[in-house]
C-alpha cells in the first residue's frame, strides 16, 4: 500500500521543488529592490521637507522661494510617475490619505538592467534633495 503513495509523492515533491526554483530572486533583482526601497525612502523625506518648506515659505509670503519648491515639486512627481518596482517583491511604498496611483506593469529588462535602472532613479532622487537642500 505504501508503494502505490510513493509515485504521487515523488511527483508532488519535484512539482513543488520546481515550483521553488522558479520564485527564487537573483542576488541582482534583491540588490535592485534594495535600492528601489531606499529610494522610496528618500521620496517619503522630500516630500516631507518640501510640504514643511512650502508652509513657511507660505507664511513669510516668499514667491520667490515658493516658484523654486513648486518645480521641485514637479520634478518630483515626473520622478514618482517614472518609478518601476521591480518584480516579484511586495509592494513596499505608501499612500497618503486620498492618494492614489496606477501600477503600470513591469518592462521586460534584464535583471542587470533593472539594477541599473534603479541606481538611476536613486541618484534622481537624491540630486532633488539636495536641489531641495539648496533652497
Amino acid at each position: 500500500m505504501k508503494k502505490t503513495h510513493f509515485l504521487p509523492g515523488l511527483v508532488l515533491i519535484f512539482v513543488l521543488t520546481a515550483c521553488a526554483k522558479d520564485k527564487a530572486k537573483s542576488d541582482v533583482l534583491v540588490e535592485a529592490n534594495k535600492v528601489h526601497l531606499e529610494s522610496v525612502a528618500i521620496l517619503e523625506t522630500v516630500e516631507r521637507e518640501l510640504h514643511a518648506m512650502s508652509k513657511r515659505a507660505e507664511t513669510k509670503q516668499d514667491s520667490a522661494r515658493l516658484q523654486k519648491l513648486d518645480s521641485l515639486q514637479d520634478l518630483m512627481e515626473l520622478w514618482e510617475e517614472g518609478m518601476i518596482e521591480v518584480p516579484g517583491f511586495e509592494h513596499e511604498h505608501h499612500h497618503k490619505k486620498g492618494e492614489h496611483h496606477e501600477h503600470k506593469p513591469t518592462p521586460q529588462m534584464t535583471d542587470a538592467s533593472m539594477l541599473e535602472y534603479q541606481l538611476n532613479a536613486k541618484a534622481a532622487i537624491e540630486a532633488l534633495q539636495k536641489d531641495l537642500k539648496n533652497i
